[in-house]
């Protein structure tokens, strides 16, 4: 258990220890930053607007990614908007095999995981941009060298029950009790392309030691591209339990008054950064600078933060709680203590995941 400082430090230094080639970061490469609206940007903003289009390949939701570019367009309403949304390991996949292909029609990728980030950045896809706005992060929240890719907020995950559905008796305390086979057949998690999922294998797998996840496998449980599906599920009873329960997705559903309860385990909660940055040969240059200056911005960071469907912790000093009146502070998180391990387990997770689910 380390704090989030320690952890995005770690995958920082991480960047470095990859051995490539990498052009050295030249002070003359900082472009020349002006004011639009509220922040800081580097993009040239009448270009922006002529090139009138930005392209994102995101992670979250679709209604989350709309909430975004929404607020996008609504600052900028030249410039339209178009995405591609799926899970982190799908996502990077699609892009790399486009890329390999000589296809090249990103502008913007964000990703929830930092395995494909540091690996997008050894390959060479992302644009070394280095964003005014990210003065106001501190370096361990930046790419190393710095200007490849910034955080744009962080995601933390629980348990989640049904009330009408568990046993006050059975409630769920401790990570160890989602391995309670009272719970079969009625329990619920993303899939292998999740980098949640990632961070909450490999967390419990060193705490509880590599039988735990056969454990919870003996449980028959379902696996679910989206937090949507998971807490849809748990919300309608036809899961009893949902063991990879996000915050942001529980805040979501309990508001609209669903029988659910959220479990902050006394060990911590598994918890992500997301990635964001700009995509080396993106067709729309400018406008992908400007996203991205636009997303590292408080202006931006009100909108990862505050809206509810995304409800990501931001790191920038300047933004405040988020709506529940909550900081990243007021949450005991878990990150991996050993980045390199966490980085090269990746494979083992995905085909040990993908059996535990039946795939």
């Amino acid at each position: 258990m380390i704090t989030r400082r320690r952890f995005l430090r770690t995958g920082a230094l991480t960047a470095t220890a990859v051995p490539f080639a990498m052009r050295p970061f030249l002070a003359s490469a900082q472009p020349r930053a002006t004011k639009v609206l509220d922040f800081q940007t580097g993009a040239d903003v009448a270009k922006a607007e002529q090139e009138g289009e930005v392209v994102y390949y995101g992670h979250d939701g679709e209604a989350g990614i709309a909430v975004l570019l929404d607020a996008f367009k609504k600052d900028f309403p030249k410039i339209k908007t178009s995405y591609v949304r799926l899970q982190t390991g799908a996502l990077y996949a699609k892009i790399t095999a486009e890329r390999s292909a000589g296809r090249f029609g990103v502008d913007v990728l964000q990703l929830s995981d930092i395995s494909p980030a540091v690996d997008f950045q050894k390959k060479g896809g992302w644009e070394q941009y280095p964003s005014p706005e990210y003065a106001a992060y501190k370096p361990e929240y930046q790419s190393t060298p710095a200007g490849y890719y910034g955080v744009p907020g962080v995601s933390f995950a629980g348990i989640s029950y049904h009330r009408a559905k568990v046993k006050p008796e059975q409630a769920p305390k401790t990570w160890k009790d989602i391995v309670n086979p009272a719970f079969k057949d009625g329990i619920s998690a993303k899939l292998a392309t999740s980098g949640m999922q990632h961070a909450q294998w490999y967390i419990l797998r060193k705490m509880y030691g590599n039988d735990f996840w056969q454990e919870f496998a003996k449980l028959r449980p379902k696996g679910f591209d989206a937090r949507a599906q998971l807490f849809d599920r748990l919300a309608k009873g036809e899961d009893r339990i949902c063991a990879l329960a996000e915050y942001a997705g529980y805040t979501l559903y309990q508001e609209k008054g669903a029988e659910i309860e959220f479990v902050a385990p006394p060990e911590g909660m598994p918890a992500i950064a997301i990635y964001i940055g700009v995509v080396n040969k993106a067709p729309h240059p400018q406008a992908a600078r400007l996203f991205v200056d636009w997303a590292m911005s408080r202006r931006g960071q009100q909108i990862y933060q505050n809206q509810k469907i995304l409800l990501y912790g931001s790191v920038r000093p300047d933004v405040g709680p988020m709506p529940t009146g909550k900081k990243l502070s007021d949450f005991k998180l878990l990150f991996p203590t050993d980045w390199n391990d966490y980085v090269a387990s990746h494979a083992t997770f995905v085909k040990e995941w993908n059996a535990l689910m039946g795939l």
